[in-house]
Order: C-alpha cells, then sequence, then structure tokens
C-alpha cells in the first residue's frame, strides 16, 4: 500500500474523522459541492479512494432531467457509475470474497445484485433488482436516503457493498485510460457477446460516440469482415477515428441515405448485426430494421431518455424473421476482455479519451461530453478528485 493509503488507512482506524467531497445533484441540471462523513467499514464492507471516475452518455441524461420522470433516480444522489481507484480498507469477508486487499487499485462494476434470486443465478446478475426494487440498484442512481449515501464516483471516496463487484487494474495502468472501461466493455458485449458477431461478419454500428468506437474496436477483435458506422456531420472528429480503429466504411447519418449507403456497401444482403448505440433520437431503430439481411441481429443499447416510442413495422420484423436484443449493461467477461484490451493497447485506445476534470467542475464536464460547450471536441470525458 502506498504512503498515502497507509494514512488514509490509519486515519479510518480512530485517529480522526474523515470525510468526502461529494458532488450531489440535487435538481435537473443542477449539481452541488457537499462534505459526507465516511461511514466504518465492516467486515463484509470496503472503502474505495476514487482516482478517477468515467462520464457516460447515461450521465449527460441523467444531469438533464430524463431519468427522474421514469423513477430510474431520485433526488438527491451522488452521480458517477464508472469509478476506478485504489482500495483503503477492506473488511476480512469482503477481502476474502473479492479477492484483495487494501492497495489493490480496481475499477467497479456499478451493479449491486443478491446473488441468490433466479436471476441472478441464471447469469443475469447485472438485471437483479432484490437490492433496491424501485429505481437501478447501481453506483451513481442511489439516493443519499440509501443507507449512508456514499453512492456515487462524483467523489473522493465510495463506501462499497458487500454485493459489490470488482475488477483489479493491470499494473501500471494510467488513470485516464483505466476509465475507458466501462465503454470499452459496453463494446464487446453490445457488439460481439450479445449478437455472436462471427469471423466475417458485416456489422453496422449506428452511432459513433464513446460505445460506438468502443463496439468498432470489439468487432474489428472478433474479426467483422466489414464495419460501418455512423454519425452526423458534426460528429466528423469521431467519424474519423473510427475509420483509424478499424471501420471499413462511414456514413454522414443527416446527409446521406443510412439504410440506401449500407445496401449499397452489402451489395443488397444487409448487415448481419445492427447495434444501436444512438443516444436520444429513435429513428436509428428503424434503420437497424431496414438494414439489417433476413435472419440478421438488431441490438438497442442507445438510451433515448424521454423520446422512446418509435413507428415500427412489426411486420418487416416478422417476416426478416429479425432477432431484437435490448441490453444496457456489460458483464463480467464483458470486463474481464476490456481490462485484457486496455492493458495491451494495441489500437492505442488512449485516443478515446479527450478531457478531464476536477471533481468540482463535474457540471462542465457533462456539459462538455453532451457537446454544449462551443469548440470542445469530446469522445470519453473523465472526473479526478
Amino acid at each position: 500500500m502506498d504512503t498515502q493509503c497507509a494514512g488514509i488507512g490509519a486515519l479510518l482506524k480512530g485517529e480522526r474523522d474523515v470525510k468526502s467531497r461529494v458532488m450531489v445533484q440535487v435538481a435537473d441540471r443542477r449539481l452541488e459541492m457537499r462534505s459526507l462523513e465516511v461511514p466504518p467499514v465492516g467486515p463484509a464492507e470496503g472503502l474505495l479512494k476514487v482516482e478517477g471516475c468515467g462520464l457516460c452518455g447515461s450521465d449527460i441524461e441523467q444531469f438533464r432531467g430524463h431519468f427522474t420522470a421514469k423513477g430510474i433516480v431520485t433526488y438527491p444522489l451522488i452521480p458517477g457509475h464508472e469509478p476506478v481507484g485504489t482500495l483503503v480498507e477492506v473488511g476480512p469477508q469482503a477481502a476474502s470474497a473479492w479477492g484483495v486487499k487494501a492497495g489493490d487499485r480496481v475499477a467497479l462494476e456499478p451493479h449491486l445484485s443478491c446473488g441468490l434470486c433466479r436471476t441472478c443465478l441464471s447469469g443475469g446478475y447485472h438485471l437483479c433488482r432484490a437490492v433496491r426494487p424501485v429505481g437501478l440498484p447501481s453506483y451513481g442512481f442511489l439516493p443519499l436516503d440509501f443507507g449512508h449515501g456514499l453512492w456515487g464516483g462524483y467523489s473522493e471516496f465510495i463506501h462499497l457493498h458487500p454485493r459489490t463487484v470488482m475488477h483489479k487494474l493491470p499494473l501500471g495502468m494510467p488513470v485516464a485510460l483505466a476509465t475507458i472501461y466501462q465503454a470499452l466493455a459496453a463494446g464487446i458485449r453490445w457488439a460481439v457477446q450479445v449478437p455472436r458477431t462471427a469471423l466475417g461478419d458485416t456489422v453496422l454500428i449506428l452511432g459513433c460516440g464513446q460505445r460506438g468506437l468502443g463496439s468498432v474496436v470489439a468487432a474489428k477483435e472478433a474479426g467483422a469482415g466489414c464495419i460501418i458506422v455512423t454519425g452526423l456531420a458534426a460528429d466528423a472528429h469521431k467519424l474519423a477515428l473510427a475509420r483509424s480503429l478499424g471501420a471499413h466504411h462511414t456514413i454522414v447519418a443527416d446527409q446521406e441515405d443510412v439504410v440506401a449507403r449500407v445496401m449499397a456497401i452489402t451489395h443488397g444482403a444487409g448487415a448481419d448485426v445492427a447495434v444501436d448505440v444512438v443516444p436520444a433520437a429513435p429513428q436509428p431503430v428503424i434503420h437497424a430494421v431496414e438494414a439489417v439481411r433476413v435472419g440478421g441481429t438488431i441490438v438497442i443499447a442507445g438510451v433515448k431518455g424521454r423520446d422512446t416510442r418509435v413507428s415500427l413495422d412489426t411486420d418487416r420484423v416478422l417476416f426478416k424473421e429479425i432477432t431484437i436484443h435490448g441490453v444496457y449493461s456489460q458483464g463480467r467477461a464483458a470486463y474481464e476482455q476490456s481490462l485484457r484490451l486496455l492493458a495491451e493497447n494495441t489500437h492505442g485506445l488512449e485516443r478515446l479519451h479527450t478531457h478531464e476534470f476536477p471533481l468540482e467542475k463535474a457540471a462542465e464536464a457533462l456539459m462538455t461530453l453532451g457537446g454544449e460547450i462551443a469548440g470542445r471536441e469530446a469522445i470519453c470525458v473523465s472526473l479526478h478528485p
């Protein structure tokens, strides 16, 4: 354990109280800096000193207030579900269960599952609702009145629940690179594992944000024969990076006919797999139905927020025998492969990380990622307490 962590450990053993600076979302588009007590660590619990926390598209939707109407979150809460950091204290039961010790650097999975229900025992632990039936039982989405409240990555410390799932970081991995772990894991599960993408497949990736670019990397690793990525004219820097990462074709969706281009590229066959990672806009779901081949697979992963309804021609789905999967999270196997790819870093993945901010500038970080600040071409953005 390094000197700083040893010092924190000593403080936690009772030499004096420890508090954590946190950013609390109290209303739509409103974050406040507060100081919360760090509670004692029980035998099955732990304490993480946050080194960095990645931001994703759902952070933007949450910041803008799109999740409150759907009951996904209630204010006040500490956002942030992509934290990496150093364990400064680990209870004996937790150390045994997690296979870690104080001083280890880890990345957290966001979900808190019971491990005992049918959903968990069937392998869908990320879908468990037993820990908290209402809203998302997940780091970054739990309200302050749930337990001690220290549940989010926009913080100096996270108090770790007994049901936490974590992964050790490879030695020496830079913090900024480590904060990409969820974006890459999403691409691995959504573009490869769920649709069972095979060697030589044509993969259409609708959206070129961090999850879309993670999907490009994953599809390339899986041996996809043709990777097609869509974006807007304003996304020129992202589409250029998509090509650099391995995309064979890019389509500017607000200037070109997406379906016609896909059919031209595939000589009328359509894509084997279509992955929708576009936030807010539902139109890509329609594009996916039209552009996927007969017997193809569609994965819907883009969080639409308020606008989730589309006019879908169900007969097209029926007669083409399309398989449609909804996904919203990753999973152990995807995280393990993500950290492996980050450690090997044969794709120059540090290019995905474009901006980092101190904790107190969380709102600016979110607006940067959300494209609300002119001149900032953001892909992966992180907070560093």
